[in-house]
C-alpha cells in the first residue's frame, strides 16, 4: 500500500498600506512574504502580488477577472 504524498503548502503574509495625500487620491502599496522561503517583495499593483504567488502556487483556476482586479485597484 502506497502512502499518499504530503500536501504542498504555501503560506503568505500580505501587508497593505493605504495612503491618501492632498496631491493623490487614495492609493495602496504593500509587501507580500512567502513564509516557507522567507522571500518578500514590495508591490504597488495587485498583479505583482499574483505574479509572486504564481511562483509558488498554480492559481490559474482562481485568477481574478479584470473586473475584480479593478475593484481591488480602486481601494
Amino acid at each position: 500500500m502506497e502512502a499518499d504524498p504530503a500536501p504542498l503548502i504555501s503560506s503568505f503574509i500580505i501587508r497593505f498600506v493605504l495612503e491618501e495625500t492632498p496631491a493623490h487620491k487614495l492609493a495602496y502599496h504593500g509587501t507580500i512574504r512567502h513564509i516557507q522561503t522567507a522571500e518578500e517583495i514590495n508591490f504597488n499593483h495587485w498583479c505583482e502580488v499574483t505574479e509572486f504567488m504564481h511562483r509558488f502556487v498554480k492559481l490559474d483556476e482562481i485568477q481574478p477577472s479584470s473586473t475584480s482586479e479593478s475593484s481591488v485597484t480602486n481601494l
